[in-house]
């Protein structure tokens, strides 16, 4: 999988370069080129970084509410007593911590993104 990832990322950033259209006969008309303004890096892991970042906060978000609503559900129809109930407290509980560390990891990441990017 890691081989194919590398594959298609080198075969996009080729592609790049060989769409261009600037066609250099002296060092001077560099500056008349257009700058692709991405690295090789962004090219090739910006797309997959993104990518895993949406699935594991959607992973959270959705989990977390499945998980509350299982747990209310286990917990309220069955004794308070009962090892059932016991399960469903803490499916709720777990849920809600899944909920709460959603916004925090969302936080978290965009400090790093806004002291990465200095914007």
């Amino acid at each position: 999988m890691l081989f194919s990832m590398v594959l298609i990322g080198a075969g996009g950033a080729v592609g790049m370069v060989a769409a261009d259209d600037c066609r250099l006969t002296s060092p001077e008309q560099l500056s008349e080129c257009e700058n692709p303004g991405d690295s090789v890096g962004d090219l090739l892991f910006s797309d997959v970084l993104d990518n895993i970042f949406d699935f594991a906060k959607a992973t959270l978000q959705y989990a977390g509410f499945v998980a509350v609503f299982a747990g209310v559900t286990l917990w309220f129809s069955t004794g308070k007593n009962s090892d059932r109930g016991s399960v469903g407290v803490w499916l709720t509980v777990g849920g809600l911590a899944m909920i709460v560390f959603y916004f925090g990891f969302s936080s978290l990441v965009g400090l790093a993104r806004y002291v990465a990017e200095g914007n």
